[in-house]
């Protein structure tokens, strides 16, 4: 006779005897509870780790490469198929004025400046073009999304100058150091951060790009077939119909009709002009008859010329470039900063980067010269063929 094996019944009776070898049911199953918490947690354990390991790994790769491509972007349109739609959106922050060349007196009578804009002088310039508005923020970025591998001065060093007034108390306790009065050299600063890592450029599309250095400036220049200006030249457009005059318009000041600062350096900024950092590059009206914005305040521009300071020797100095037509930070009087007119100028390194530098590109006038053509001669008339016929020797 075979022999039936109920499994189950085995089973049953294992379980039983197991549970009654350990204790009582309530015991047990609690122990399981116990034995399932200790897995759960030994498991959260795990994967926490992986998590900081992940983390660290990422924090390398982000320090090694300062910044990653996607995250100096900003820019709401972020596809790269929509970027000739934001150029066209901005076209007219990118048109170019035809100054007509000729001689003008560069300078300013003023024998107190330290910055070398004194005596007058003749200068001639010949016929050039340039922008009427410094770049835009919209511009340079549609400029680095072309050129994705290209990386700006302040990315490269890693820190940028920017007005402490301006930091938030985070930036300012974890990322700023202190420099010259009313200055911090910022880290992790850059042209789509301009005041520290938390700040952007939300609603700050058509002002002037800033903490470019003068390799940047020039870089930028240079793909859109164009070039910096020279001193001579941005002074020139400067003092279109207005010759020896202090301002673009005239010989006296007029509100609102550029950035300066107003108030006590650098604590308090009255905003007077409407803005406390920045404008727009059409905030105000344009500033001379030729219709160029933002030619003194605002931003400081580079030029391609070589600075020459007088209190060291009079040669170029190499290492530096001269900036025209003081900035946001500067005023009227010369209180605070420098004094704001046509003949300002500042120098500093090719590797200057700050919050308040800018720039604008400038393009040859090209002059086409036709050549002297002669008509060409009236076709002259066919010639007609005579044919004689020999008479036969018969004939005659």
């Amino acid at each position: 006779m075979a022999l039936k094996i109920n499994l189950p019944m085995i089973c049953v009776a294992a379980i039983t005897v197991f549970l009654m070898s350990r204790g009582s049911l309530a015991d047990a199953v609690q122990n399981l509870k116990d034995l399932e918490a200790l897995q759960e947690k030994e498991m959260m354990k795990q994967q926490l780790n992986a998590e900081k390991k992940g983390l660290r790994q990422r924090a390398h790769r982000i320090v090694a490469n300062q910044t990653t491509p996607e995250d100096r972007f900003l820019h709401p349109y972020m596809e790269d198929n929509l970027i000739r739609d934001v150029l066209r959106s901005y076209s007219s922050y990118r048109e170019m004025i035809l100054v007509n060349g000729g001689k003008f007196i560069m300078g300013t009578n003023d024998p107190y400046s330290p910055t070398g804009e004194y005596p007058l002088r003749h200068v001639s310039v010949n016929s050039f073009y340039l922008d009427a508005n410094p770049v835009i923020n919209a511009d340079f970025w549609a400029f680095l999304r072309v050129r994705k591998f290209y990386r700006t001065e302040s990315e490269k060093k890693g820190w940028s100058w920017v007005v402490d007034l301006f930091l938030s108390n985070e930036t300012r306790q974890y990322y700023s150091v202190p420099g010259a009065r009313g200055w911090a050299a910022v880290k992790k600063t850059t042209w789509n951060s301009p005041e520290g890592p938390d700040s952007n450029l939300e609603n700050r599309w058509k002002h002037p790009a800033v903490h470019v250095s003068w390799y940047d400036a020039r870089t930028f220049c240079e793909f859109h077939h164009k070039r910096l200006p020279t001193e001579a030249e941005w002074e020139y457009a400067a003092k279109i119909a207005v010759t020896t005059h202090a301002y673009p318009w005239g010989d006296k000041w007029e509100r609102r009709r550029a950035n300066v600062w107003q108030g006590k350096w650098p604590t308090e900024n009255k905003k007077v002009d409407g803005y406390s950092i920045t404008s727009p590059v059409d905030a105000y009206v344009p500033q001379n008859l030729a219709g160029f914005y933002d030619m003194i305040g605002n931003v400081w521009e580079w030029t391609s010329s070589l600075y020459l300071e007088r209190s060291v020797q009079p040669v170029p100095q190499a290492s530096m470039a001269v900036l025209k037509g003081g900035s946001y930070v500067d005023s009227v009087s010369g209180e605070v900063n420098y004094v704001v007119r046509n003949g300002q100028r500042m120098g500093q390194k090719q590797d200057y980067t700050a919050g308040h530098v800018g720039f604008r590109c400038a393009k040859d006038f090209q002059t086409v010269t036709l050549k002297k053509t002669t008509p060409p001669p009236p076709p002259s008339k066919p010639k007609i063929r005579r044919r004689f016929h020999r008479k036969m020797r018969d004939e005659l």
